[in-house]
């Protein structure tokens, strides 16, 4: 009977080999030099001050947010709809008014898929 090998000695010992032909003593110990020679981290630590507090210039008035609204919605009428209706939600009201609003709302931002729209929003 032939003798059988065994691959995983072969591999060990071509791999043990080869390790010699790369390790070269004299880089480890300089390595081992340059990390002694590290100077220590500074252990003081710099404070820096909390940047001074900045008041909002424009006061928060009915005719500023009515003014907002108004440039909103004659620049971007999808993130109009979606303050108006993040705002009714918020509020809670659940009046007819506030359902037929909503419904609206949702009509206007898909025309084509508003029924799915509105099933899917009061289901």
């Amino acid at each position: 009977m032939a003798k059988r090998k065994n691959p995983l000695k072969d591999l060990d010992a071509f791999l043990k080999q080869e390790a010699k032909n790369f390790v070269q003593p004299n880089k480890v110990k300089e390595t081992e030099k340059a990390e002694k020679e590290i100077p220590a981290p500074p252990t003081a630590v710099e404070v820096i001050p909390d940047p001074p507090k900045v008041e909002p210039t424009v006061s928060l008035s009915n005719e500023n947010v009515v003014e907002f609204m108004a440039n909103l919605s004659k620049s971007d009428h999808k993130e109009f709809y979606k303050i108006v209706k993040a705002s009714i939600e918020k509020s809670g009201a659940k009046s007819s008014e506030d359902k037929m609003l909503l419904n609206t709302l949702l009509y206007l931002n898909d025309k084509e898929n508003w029924k799915e729209n509105i099933k899917e929003y009061w289901s």
